[in-house]
């Protein structure tokens, strides 16, 4: 480890990996360049914005059965939101990234130089969903972006100034994790690793629950305030954990995501949201105390078959993000998937299950409260399929324009959210989310279908009978996956 005077402040700073070639001061920001023997300052960069996420310089980890050390962090921000990037040091003298996006984690390493190189498409030609082969192995595009690095701290391999971008776009192939990185010339370098599980980091040497409820939101060195800055209405330290707060009094969609908080929408009207749960509610799942930070109404527009529901955003810092969504047939648990599931057929297998395609269908925001870990905009939409399994179990995956997702979600009882939520009386509460799912479709088709064949039937009976029946059979079907029989 090279150890070192800052030229600005005469602060300590310290080199712990030999391929680092830039440090920034934790005192005044001042980056610096490692040249041989000698450091320089060159600069410096803005405040980190401390979000949700419990990792910090330091914090160490096995990976593959190699021990790691965080020694730096790059802060990126695109259109929606941001992310970070750790630079770890394993002990073997080895680096590589540890990536850090809404409460999902991976760890890629530069892939070697090849005697073949590898056919790579053009960055402005990749699209959610469009497949990538290397050596043999199939990658699906899941996330394009092109965003700026806004601060860093700690030590990192390479150096960046002001106005640095970053084209990169993220692939995935069940737990393997594939990045092509644009940024510094239109051949991509390619890093190659694995979804990661926080469970294989020190517990010890993570952020505690309180460290991150306390530091959340704020700017490194500041406390940002944490009001409106439509109408000053207060905007709670939970709100304050993502980067976008619709704010409850006004509906003012502020973005928190820098120095100061700034209005990016200003709404006219506050549409609330009657939903069974509220904003800063705390329930206890599988012993980690989520709260309730964000809220959707959500609508597929379909005019033939429009159905709506409610979507809450829960946190935990270290289980991090979980969904729970609210129809009025009752509850599911929803989780982004950390690992892909692969094509079955005319299905997909995922942990070993696979799962019958059942939908296609369009998510519309139609109104957004609370916190989130992306910038939500009413209006935005997504293309939804779902695939089922027995037992209540569910696959989805999620279009955007620029990124394809997959969730696992599992039906609950009521009885389950009662008590997760220490609130008894929701043990007999069916849902009330207005709507939800195509066996109510089918079901509302079937039993107008049936009463328009009776009034035009003129006595006809048995062609009312093969009538009704072929109307009933696709609802009770239905019925029947729906309960997972």
């Amino acid at each position: 480890m090279m150890q070192v005077l800052c030229p600005q402040c005469g602060a300590p700073v310290s080199f712990q990996s030999t391929a680092s070639v830039m440090a920034v001061c934790g005192a005044c920001r001042s980056t610096l360049m490692k040249d041989a023997e000698t450091v320089r300052r060159i600069g410096e960069v803005g405040d980190l914005l401390e979000d949700y996420s419990p990792i910090c310089l330091g914090a160490a980890g096995t990976y593959e059965r190699l021990r790691f050390t965080v020694v730096g962090r790059i802060q990126l921000r695109y259109e929606a939101g941001f992310w970070n990037e750790w630079f770890i040091a394993f002990d073997d003298g080895q680096t590589g990234w540890l990536s850090d996006a809404s409460g999902q984690y991976a760890i890629t390493h530069r892939r070697r130089a090849q005697s073949s190189k590898p056919k790579v498409p053009q960055f402005e030609a990749i699209k959610p969903g469009s497949v990538f082969k290397l050596e043999g192995q199939e990658y699906i595009a899941a996330d394009i972006r092109t965003c700026a690095a806004t601060s860093a701290e700690g030590e990192l391999p390479f150096t960046f100034g002001q106005g640095w971008t970053a084209r990169v776009a993220d692939y995935r192939s069940v737990d393997a994790f594939l990045t092509l990185d644009y940024s510094d010339a239109d051949t991509p370098e390619i890093y190659i690793g694995k979804a990661y599980d926080l469970a294989g980091m020190d517990a010890a040497t993570l952020l505690t629950r309180e460290q991150v409820l306390d530091q959340a939101g704020r700017v490194r060195g500041r406390i940002s305030a944490l009001a409106c800055p439509n109408c000053g209405g207060t905007i709670s330290i939970v709100a304050a954990m993502a980067t976008q707060v619709v704010c409850p009094s006004c509906g003012s969609t502020v973005d928190c995501a820098g120095d100061t908080a700034v209005v990016i929408d200003a709404s006219k009207r506050v549409d609330k949201i009657r939903g069974t749960l509220a904003l800063g509610q705390t329930a206890t799942i599988t012993g980690a105390q989520y709260t309730v930070i964000g809220m959707l109404k959500c609508t597929d527009p379909d005019p033939e078959d429009g159905s709506t529901w409610i979507e809450y955003l829960l946190y935990a810092p270290k289980p991090g993000f979980l969904w729970l969504v609210e129809t009025d047939e009752g509850w599911e648990r929803v989780r982004v998937c950390d690992t892909w599931p692969v094509a079955a057929g005319q299905g997909m297998r995922y942990q070993g299950k696979v799962y019958r395609k059942q939908w296609d269908y369009t998510s519309r925001v139609d109104v957004a409260l609370g916190a989130f870990n992306w910038r939500v905009q009413v209006g935005d939409k997504t293309l939804i399929t779902d695939y089922e399994a027995t037992q209540g179990s569910k696959l989805s995956s999620e279009l955007a324009e620029q990124e394809l997702g997959w969730s696992a979600s599992q039906k609950v009882s009521g009885a389950e959210i009662a008590q997760w939520f220490n609130r008894p009386e929701l043990a007999r509460h069916g849902g009330s989310g207005g709507g939800s799912g195509k066996r109510v479709k089918y079901t509302n088709m079937a039993l107008f279908g049936s009463i328009a064949l009776w009034l035009m039937s003129g006595g006809a009976i048995l062609s009312m009978i093969i009538g009704v029946i072929a109307l009933w059979v696709p609802a009770l079907v239905a019925d029947r996956i729906e309960k997972g029989e």
